[in-house]
């Protein structure tokens, strides 16, 4: 005669299985798989005889332990005790566990905006310029400062310079010029006679081309 199926093992059945001691200890702040297995072969397998043992005894049974954290261990036992009595752990561990819902993502091509009569139009904005930049403006110098910089005036006495050494013409009285070439050429700056367009160039890329008549009004040379 043959024999059934074995009957399935159900949530009673699995309820009724004993749980092994060192399990339950582990649940015990500071006491280790280890540590829990060093206490049930020592004697100390459940939380009642854990909690009611002294601090000395635990010490000298379990290598390893000091008194004081055998201290810690024995209240750690009650306070678990206290716990799993009151329903607050569920020691076995069995506890079905609630399974989080993931939130639903939107839809990257579906927004949700209002009708195009509904949008408020932007405020148009006043004019930011300020008096200097509408001076420079009526001036004819799109960017930058209304006067020389000391790295355009080097870069002219450079240039001027290096004119004068190939044989340009001098445009002051070289009698009552001084001498060098780079003097000269400042001299010749100062006087107002170069005849030269200063270009200045943004990052952006873009440019003016300035006359150095107009800046050299604004400009102390002195």
């Amino acid at each position: 005669m043959s024999k059934g199926p074995k009957p399935e093992k159900t949530d009673e059945t699995e309820a009724q299985e004993p749980i092994n001691p060192a399990v339950i200890l582990v649940n015990i702040p500071g006491i280790g798989p280890k540590t829990a297995e060093k206490m049930v072969a020592a004697g100390f397998d459940s939380l009642e005889k854990l909690s009611k043992s002294k601090a000395e005894d635990l010490a000298l049974a379990v290598p390893g332990i000091s008194v004081k954290k055998a201290e810690t261990y024995i209240t750690g036992s009650k306070t678990l005790a206290e716990a799993i009595a009151s329903g607050a752990v569920d020691i076995t561990g069995r506890a079905k566990k609630a399974k989080r819902k993931k939130a639903a993502e939107p839809d990257p091509d579906k927004h949700d905006l209002p009708p195009a009569e509904q949008i408020v139009r932007a405020e148009k904005r006043e004019s930011l310029e300020t008096g200097l930049d509408r001076e420079k403006k009526k001036m004819g110098i799109p960017f930058g400062p209304k006067w020389l910089t000391r790295f355009e005036k080097a870069r002219i006495i450079g240039a001027r310079a290096l004119q004068i050494s190939m044989g340009a013409p001098i445009l002051v009285n070289t009698k009552t010029a001084p001498s060098g070439l780079f003097a000269l050429a400042e001299h010749e700056l100062k006087a107002g006679n170069l005849p030269i367009t200063l270009r200045r160039t943004l990052p952006t890329g873009e440019y003016a081309d300035i006359p150095l008549q107009i800046l050299l009004k604004n400009t102390r040379l002195d």
